[in-house]
């Protein structure tokens, strides 16, 4: 075997080198593809979820809109088990109309029978059953009744050779022929209190009446009206500021603002002093500003709301006490909600499920617990440990669909505002009846599609606020009571 020379081992060697130089070189950009190569999968499976994400959304937003177009909820979902209801059962007499007393009987009729009206014979052993007619008293459909009055008003003129200027026994302004006070308040309850629109007040007072008003008649009547009640307006708000209060929005057309705008409400909790004052306040948006200007500068009552951002601080006192109670319906209502998308994987179905079930256990414990007497030492216990299970079930889980992710970050933004209705007495846990005096608003929102201008909304927000409040106080009264505080603002304003 031939030894190698000295010139083939450096030649060797260099070779050796260099294969090792290539070897690092290649082992580099080996690793270099392998990281390349891991970060971009990574990258697929982010883009992946990243997408999957946003279809869920958009599938939850379609469901959402579906339900808002049609007016129902989606079927599908996983179900859950629904709280039995207890329908009291209503008794024989509730389905009868009561009995009339004697002072209300107007006219007689007696009703005679000598014969069988099937074969003619005579009746014996004759006796009387009494039966009652109610009805009522239709103008239109007697043109011969009077069913108007028309007072002629003869005004004495005078020249004041002082002053240099005419006098009068009575107001000449207006027009020669005006209507009544009584025709005005049944206007204002036509259109406010009854959601009536103009011309469904007009045909109204036509039909039974014969009475014919324009729709300027209408605006002008209400105007007046509003600026009568203002007095009766400024005391509800200092009325409902005086105790904790129910606070919500919803949309409110102003046609000269471009369509935007926003009825704010403030109504008075039950078993408060201030539990039958309802404000609103009608406005060309949704701001903070405007919930502000409602609860006043110095309220250091509760506030029941939802999580409506404009709403938050709002309620810290001069002590620097936040008082804000949030919502539990609100709560519940969005987390079942979220039990109905179809969107969501079986398995992110049963996940939403039982957050679901778990928010809905907290949520009966909390009605459970304000039906005991009230003691401030149990009730704060039973507060403190309802917030800790609040906390478990709000820790995020890699099943939350976004929306669920975002109600449970909600919930822990809030959670001290959870349950002041457990440690401060006759404090609901919901803001259903600020919703129940918007649900008013909504109704009149879809036939009147809300007012004009801004003066408009001034008028308006005063008159719903009286007319309101007053109902509730006294509905079997309300039209005469009305009436009442109209000729009582007019007489003090003389």
């Amino acid at each position: 075997m031939n030894k190698l020379t000295e010139q083939q081992i450096q030649q060797k060697l260099a070779e050796g080198r260099n294969y090792k130089r290539l070897y690092f070189e290649l082992k580099e950009k080996y690793d270099a593809v392998v990281a390349e190569n891991k970060q971009l999968k990574q990258m697929l499976v982010d883009q992946k979820a990243y997408f999957e994400a946003i279809i869920e959304s958009q599938n939850a937003r379609i469901t959402e809109l579906e339900t808002m177009v049609f007016g129902r909820k989606p079927k599908g979902g996983i179900p859950v088990k629904a709280k039995a209801s207890t329908k009291v059962a209503r008794s024989a007499t509730s389905y009868r109309r009561p009995i009339p007393p004697a002072s209300a009987i107007t006219s007689e009729e007696h009703h005679v029978i000598d014969s069988c009206h099937r074969c003619g014979h005579k009746l014996t052993n004759k006796a009387e059953a009494i039966r009652y007619e109610e009805d009522i008293v239709l103008a239109a459909l007697d043109l011969n009744t009077r069913h108007k009055t028309v007072t002629k008003h003869t005004i004495e003129t005078g020249w004041c050779s002082r002053c240099g200027q005419n006098s009068s026994a009575k107001d000449l302004r207006g027009q020669v022929t005006a209507l009544g006070p009584v025709a005005r308040s049944l206007i204002v309850y036509l259109v406010v209190q009854s959601d009536q629109t103009y011309s469904q007040t007009q045909d109204l007072l036509w039909q039974l009446y014969r009475f014919k008003v324009s729709s300027s008649e209408i605006a002008n009547v209400l105007a007046a009206r509003s600026a009568a009640y203002l007095p009766e307006y400024e005391q509800l708000k200092t009325n409902v500021r005086a105790g904790p209060a129910h606070m919500d929005e919803t949309s409110w057309p102003i046609q000269s603002e471009r369509g935007s705008g926003y009825a704010h409400v403030m109504v008075g909790v039950d078993g408060m002093p201030n539990e039958h004052t309802v404000v609103y306040k009608l406005a060309d948006s949704r701001g903070k500003g405007n919930s502000e200007t409602l609860v006043g500068a110095n309220y250091n009552q509760v506030g029941i709301t939802d999580r409506y951002g404009a709403y938050k601080h709002l309620f810290i006192g001069s002590d620097g006490v936040d008082r804000h109670q949030i919502c539990w319906a609100h709560l519940h209502r969005n987390a079942r909600d979220l039990t109905h998308l179809e969107c969501l994987s079986k398995q992110k179905q049963r996940h939403v499920a039982e957050f679901y079930q778990n928010l809905t256990g907290i949520y009966a414990s909390i009605r459970d617990h304000k039906e005991q007497p009230f003691d401030h030492v149990k009730r704060s216990q039973q507060a403190s440990d309802l917030l800790k299970k609040v906390q478990a079930i709000c820790v995020p889980h890699r099943l939350d669909p976004k929306k669920l992710a975002n109600l449970k970050a909600g919930i822990l933004e809030y959670q001290d505002c959870l349950f002041l209705c457990l440690t401060e007495p006759n404090i609901p846990a919901d803001n259903n009846k600020a919703e129940r005096a918007l649900r008013k608003l909504v109704i009149k929102r879809k036939k009147s599609f809300g007012v004009k201008t801004l003066k408009g909304a001034r008028t308006m927000e005063v008159l719903l606020s009286v007319c309101q409040s007053l109902y509730n106080q006294n509905k079997d009264n309300f039209l005469p009571a009305l009436h009442a505080l109209a000729t009582t603002e007019a007489s003090v304003s003389v």
